[in-house]
């Protein structure tokens, strides 16, 4: 897929002056209208068209909340004037605006809203941006990106298009970049090509688009976004009192927000600081000294200092940070398939 990154530098010189925002909607009326005369003997079979948005696997479009109607109608006709940049696919790309269309409460047919869409007039163009607002237009974005990547990538003209109507809609770079990687995810149902830094821009609102992405492929993103920032063992330390957490369990951080302190045997006191911003949990896996398991006969309660050998019970201090919608157990549950199942975790600390 083409960066629209790459495509809002290009254009964003038409924000500039009403005069380049003008020039802009002169070139889509062009396209659409050259569109218009190759699309003019294309048949569609509206009936399969139907039936197979009936199998469409999402549900709960966020159009169905949308109540004027009028602001539906530009939504799915600006889907369309999408699609008939690359029509490439054009029956699936169809199915997806059609599922679109019958979760909305436009009461229009396929056919009909694919007409009107041929002649969409220029004024549409400049009320785009007030019609919908910001959640909405972030998801037509997306809905956007996935019409024009359906069955593959899209063509340059459709990419374009997509880039001009952002630009109109004053959509900034890392607005567009979280509906790329949406669109993305969407479209594979799969987080293998994605990048960690992206999954975590897009974790706190990636519950609102289940309507096109799968339940399971969420989870897959919640857990590639659970990282471990704190691991530091006892045994390392200067003193039992060496180590010390700054903040609550279970409190929401910042990236770059101190969260623990400590000091080992040869050093000064460090600090740790959270490298993502989320949700910390903050837990202790228990370690057994070898000295009182192999001779039972020292009292577990005789802890002769740790600088002389370690005997009694040490720990290794475990911070995770994770999304604001885990818990304790799930975190819990991670951990032991991430360091192993034998292990004993619990937590450290009070929320």
């Amino acid at each position: 897929m083409k960066s629209l990154l790459d495509i809002q530098k290009e254009v964003k010189e038409l924000e500039t002056t009403i005069q380049g925002a003008v020039n802009s909607l002169d070139c889509i009326s062009r396209e659409i209208q050259e569109i218009r005369t190759s699309n003019d003997n294309m048949e569609m079979d509206y009936d399969m068209i139907r039936m197979l948005a009936k199998n469409v696997p999402f549900a709960n479009h966020p159009l169905a909340e949308l109540e004027d109607e009028y602001a539906c109608k530009i939504y799915i006709e600006l889907l369309f004037s999408v699609m008939q940049m690359d029509t490439n696919g054009i029956t699936e790309k169809m199915v997806f605006i059609q599922w679109i269309l019958e979760e909305s409460r436009l009461d229009m047919e396929l056919e009909d809203v694919y007409a009107e869409s041929l002649e969409l007039e220029k004024d549409v163009y400049f009320e785009i941006g007030e019609l919908l607002n910001t959640d909405y237009r972030m998801f037509f974005i997306v809905d956007a990106l996935i019409v024009a990547n359906f069955v593959g990538k899209a063509n340059e003209e459709a990419t374009e298009y997509i880039g001009k109507l952002c630009t109109l809609m004053r959509t900034n770079a890392s607005y567009i970049g979280n509906c790329i990687v949406l669109a993305k995810i969407a479209l594979e149902q799969s987080v293998e090509n994605i990048e960690i830094a992206d999954m975590e821009r897009v974790m706190p609102f990636i519950h609102k688009y289940e309507y096109c992405i799968m339940k399971d492929t969420i989870e897959k993103v919640e857990l590639k976004c659970r990282v471990v920032c704190v691991d530091i063992d006892d045994d390392d330390l200067w003193a039992d009192s060496s180590f010390a957490w700054l903040v609550g369990q279970g409190s929401m951080v910042n990236k770059g927000y101190v969260i623990a302190k400590y000091r080992r045997k040869q050093g000064a006191t460090q600090k740790v600081y959270a490298s993502r911003s989320g949700k910390i949990f903050q837990f202790r896996s228990i370690k057994e000294n070898s000295l009182i398991k192999e001779n039972s006969s020292i009292p577990t309660w005789w802890n002769i200092g740790r600088s002389y050998g370690h005997i009694g019970r040490s720990y290794r201090h475990i911070g995770v940070i994770a999304n604001p919608i885990d818990k304790d157990k799930e975190i819990k549950q991670w951990l032991k398939e991430k360091y192993g199942m034998d292990i004993i975790f619990e937590l450290d600390g009070d929320y």
